[in-house]
């Protein structure tokens, strides 16, 4: 039977609810709760229960991520880098590392930045307040930042990376791609935004472009550059080669240790060149197109080559390219060959629903007269690309008076000697003439991490670049800049994972983080005194929890 007794402790009386218990086959007094002062517990008798405010916010992931970002020192190398002003109590250093957090997990704009942070439990490990950092807060921030000083940074980072062990210059990888704006044509503070051929198809809206070299392990971003929108690739490789490779000298990197891994969009017979000159090794593909003669080479003169996972055939010579003997090989891949032909089948869909539109707005009476150069031009934009010319015949039809029709067919016997004698066909090249065959396609195969990369940059969840509504080349510098630093950071917590057994993508790793929220429980009783403040962690599922404890005991 439970009764009240009371407990002195100094001048202070308190008061608990007991009952007796037997322990060890004694009677005890076991304490069932403690009631507090006579004062509290009249107030809780005569008011009711004690008030209590319940708030939670998301922590996981920035809990993490935050902690990803001190094992590289970013806080530290950012403070010592960027200008020590202040606004809203931040530095420059500070406001760029919670934008590249911001970036990291819930991209949006800097207007937006506010409602996220206040969401989360960012004030934890940064002091400040969420609700005054808006977008003029990030935009004065940003305008005290200058390319020596990004620079700068960007090498401190990588010295941090040299000296973790997490940067490897065996292989490096090496591709560009670009992003679209929304800059206005008439603005003339954008020279690097121009208009281009666009990858994500937008060519009619000014971009710019970025130049990436990433690590094969852990796809660390170590050496990135932007250029403007219209440039082409071929165009930018031997003046990137050179600052990479004064990059690599000042971090004492021997340039005889590394291979330059590329795709054929930089191809040239002058990057070529410049590769010999400065006498940096390399593995490239080739397009088959100027190759017909190692695509003709008969199955039975390849032989298997074991890469761990797979057995492809493979076939190697020594041939003249760009003029000089070089090291070629050619494998060929069943998996890229059905997926070629997965592109190939969606590309003549989209190429068949075009020449319909087109058949029935020539066959349309009310159509207005047109010439035949008009046509031939229209059908010759439609199969442009993909095969289209070489498989796809297209008759056009003179019917008079300015009208005209057209007709198409499939030619199977064309089709049929892509998808069998060119699909599934890779061409590379390398200076690396006494690696094995494996280990030059294992070293192709990594070229995936740099696209991956730029996969992750166009992600609109996590790490993108977009939405970009800055209109200055030096704002447009620094917001790339923070959004790498976010990849960055995301990569090595996701490296973290991966060593502790984990197969979660980026995006998976971020998002399930994110579900982990921290419960504030404040308690008012409306006496003297502050209230009484408890913070904990939801209950979660025990997967989620043990990834969460296992990845916080590894950063």
């Amino acid at each position: 039977m439970a009764t009240i007794r009371k407990s002195k402790v100094g001048k202070y009386t308190y008061w608990q609810i007991v009952e007796s218990k037997r322990i060890d086959g004694k009677p005890r007094p076991v304490v069932l709760a403690h009631l507090g002062t006579a004062e509290q517990l009249l107030y809780k008798l005569s008011k009711g229960p004690l008030e209590q405010k319940v708030r939670s916010v998301s922590h996981g992931a920035v809990e993490l991520l935050y902690k990803a970002a001190t094992i590289l020192d970013l806080p530290y190398i950012f403070e010592q880098t960027f200008p020590a002003q202040k606004r809203d109590g931040l530095s420059v250093g500070q406001s760029l590392l919670v934008a590249a957090l911001h970036r990291a997990i819930s991209p949006g704009s800097k207007r937006a930045f506010a409602r996220w942070a206040s969401g989360t439990s960012l004030t934890e490990f940064i002091n400040c307040n969420p609700k005054v950092l808006d977008s003029q807060h990030f935009w004065e921030q940003m305008e005290a930042v200058n390319d020596a000083q990004l620079a700068a940074a960007e090498k401190q980072i990588t010295l941090k990376l040299i000296e973790q062990n997490l940067f490897s210059s065996r292989l490096l990888f090496y591709d560009l791609t670009n992003f679209f704006t929304y800059i206005a044509s008439k603005n003339e503070r954008a020279n690097l935004a121009k208009r281009g051929r666009n990858k994500q198809k937008r060519h009619d809206l000014r971009q710019f472009g970025l130049a990436q070299v990433v690590t094969k392990d852990f796809l660390l971003p170590v050496f990135s550059e932007i250029y403007e929108g219209n440039r082409t690739d071929k165009e930018l490789f031997i003046p990137f080669l050179t600052r990479l490779r004064e990059k690599l000298a000042e971090l004492n990197v021997s340039l005889e240790e590394i291979t330059l891994v590329f795709d054929k969009g930089s191809n040239s017979k002058g990057n070529f060149k410049g590769l010999d000159e400065q006498k940096i090794h390399y593995v490239a593909s080739l397009s088959s197109a100027y190759h017909p003669e190692l695509l003709a080479v008969p199955l039975e003169h390849y032989r298997k080559v074991d890469l761990g996972d797979q057995l492809l055939p493979c076939y190697r010579t020594c041939r003249e390219v760009w003029g000089k003997k070089r090291t070629v090989l050619i494998y060929l891949s069943e998996v890229l060959r059905q997926g070629q032909i997965r592109g190939l089948t969606q590309s003549l869909e989209k190429k068949y629903a075009l020449l319909t539109e087109l058949k029935n707005k020539l066959n349309n009476p009310r159509a207005h007269k047109k010439k035949q150069e008009e046509v031939q031009n229209r059908t010759t934009e439609i199969l442009k690309g993909e095969h289209g010319p070489e498989l796809l015949k297209v008759r056009i039809i003179d019917q008079g008076n300015g009208r005209f029709d057209i007709d198409w067919e499939l030619d199977l016997l064309a089709c049929l000697y892509v998808t069998e004698e060119v699909f599934g066909k890779k061409i590379l090249v390398t200076s690396q003439d006494d690696w094995s065959d494996a280990e030059i396609i294992r070293a192709y195969f990594g070229q995936s991490n740099v696209e991956r990369v730029f996969k992750h940059l166009k992600n609109p969840y996590h790490n993108a670049v977009q939405p970009q509504y800055h209109w200055t080349d030096q704002k447009i510098k620094v917001h790339t800049f923070i959004c790498l630093s976010g990849l960055l950071i995301s990569q090595l917590l996701w490296k973290k994972a991966k060593d502790l057994g984990y197969t979660y993508s980026i995006e998976s790793l971020i998002d399930m983080l994110s579900d982990i929220r921290k419960v504030d429980i404040v308690t008012i009783t409306g006496l003297k005194g502050k209230p009484a403040k408890v913070s904990k962690l939801e209950e979660m599922e025990p997967e989620l929890n043990k990834l969460y404890q296992e990845l916080l005991e590894s950063v």
